[in-house]
Parts: structure tokens; C-alpha cells; sequence
């Protein structure tokens, strides 16, 4: 009888005092879990910060950028212009040493050795409105 109550006077006392150690370390367990996801959120807060503080930069080069790109095309507008006044006069000129040509020998020598010619579709592409075609 004695191994019977001592057995039970060890189950009686073993229950009520070790609950104590699970919980203690379930509530650790979860302190643990908490302060790694408070942790997580202030890196992923400093995080957002330095992305909006880069998107914040790159928003001002961007619109500094665009700036720049309109001052450049006012810049090349009169380069364009320039360019197409010289194509003109070249154009003008070229037209006028082929029908030269037809009566001269100096100006025909000349069209013949830098085999200059007319384009066909160059007067009836702007009168017409039509895209120019590329030739093979």
C-alpha cells in the first residue's frame, strides 16, 4: 500500500506544478514571435522610406530631364529647318544641271559621271499625300 500512495502522492504533485513550465514556455514562444514580427515591420517601414525617398529623387531628374529634352528640340527646330532649306537649294540646283544636261555636254559629262537622276515618286508623293516606298 505504501508504493500505492506514494505513486499517487507523485501524480497529485506533478500535474498542478509542472502546467506552470508549457505555459511559461508557450507565452516565451509567442513573446519571441511578436517581437520578430514588430521587428520585421520597422525594417520593412525603413524600407518604404528609402523607396519613396528614391522615387521622390527620380521624379525630380525625370521632370528636369523632360525639361532639358523640350529646351533641345526648340534648340534642333532651327537645325531642321536649316537642313531642309540646304536640301531644298540642292534639290533646286540638281533639278536645274538635268535639264541643263539636255543642252549641255559639260553638264551631261557631269549627271552622267555622278549618275544623278530625278526621283519619280519625289513630286507625286507630296501632291498625292502618299508614304514614300522603299526600293530593294
Amino acid at each position: 500500500m505504501e508504493d500505492y500512495t506514494i505513486e499517487d502522492s507523485t501524480l497529485q504533485s506533478s500535474g498542478p506544478e509542472n502546467i506552470h513550465l508549457p505555459l511559461a514556455l508557450l507565452a516565451l514562444a509567442f513573446a519571441i514571435f511578436l517581437f520578430a514580427q514588430i521587428s520585421s515591420l520597422g525594417q520593412n517601414g525603413r524600407s518604404m522610406r528609402w523607396q519613396t525617398e528614391n522615387l521622390d529623387r527620380q521624379i525630380v531628374s525625370l521632370v528636369e530631364s523632360e525639361k532639358n529634352l523640350g529646351n533641345l528640340v526648340k534648340q534642333r527646330e532651327s537645325l531642321v529647318e536649316q537642313s531642309q532649306q540646304v536640301q531644298a537649294r540642292y534639290t533646286e540646283m540638281l533639278t536645274d544641271l538635268i535639264k541643263l544636261a539636255e543642252t549641255d555636254a559639260d553638264a551631261r559629262s557631269v549627271v552622267d559621271k555622278y549618275k544623278i537622276q530625278r526621283q519619280q515618286n519625289q513630286q507625286a508623293a507630296p501632291a498625292a499625300g502618299a508614304t514614300p516606298q522603299s526600293t530593294p
